[in-house]
């Protein structure tokens, strides 16, 4: 009566440590696109090196130009930037980083009033 205890046990510990599981994602939302954001993520990662691979999705609408940039340190701002013009916006992007495990995110308006942006990230 016991081996087959056992061995459901480990049948279903296996199936547990292999079943494949959804990666938390960053998920940040812009509602007044009139003043500057500025964003971190470090919860869609559970690294801790200095390299990861970084997507990046940017949706939503606006009704003048705007600028997005992302970079793995604060003081690196600028190494990937989206210029935003207005309408609909709709961008993905995948990038490797080499320094750090979070991502700091800006957005600043360049005009825009009104508008809805939603930013996820996830750091694999």
């Amino acid at each position: 009566m016991k081996k087959p205890l056992i061995l459901l046990s480990l049948i279903g510990i296996t199936v547990f440590l292999l079943y494949p599981r959804e990666q938390p994602f960053g998920e940040f939302e812009i509602n007044d696109v009139s003043k500057a954001h500025y964003f971190v993520d470090s919860v869609s990662t559970d690294r801790h090196d200095g390299h990861a691979h970084v997507e990046v999705s940017i949706t939503g609408e606006i009704d003048s130009a705007a600028t997005i940039s992302y970079a793995s340190l604060p003081e690196n701002y600028g190494g990937y930037i989206y210029e935003l013009k207005k309408g609909a916006v709709n961008i993905f992007s995948q990038y490797d980083f080499y320094v750090g495990d979070k991502i700091w995110i800006k957005f600043e308006p360049k005009g825009s009033k009104k508008g809805k942006l939603k930013i996820k990230t996830l750091i694999h």
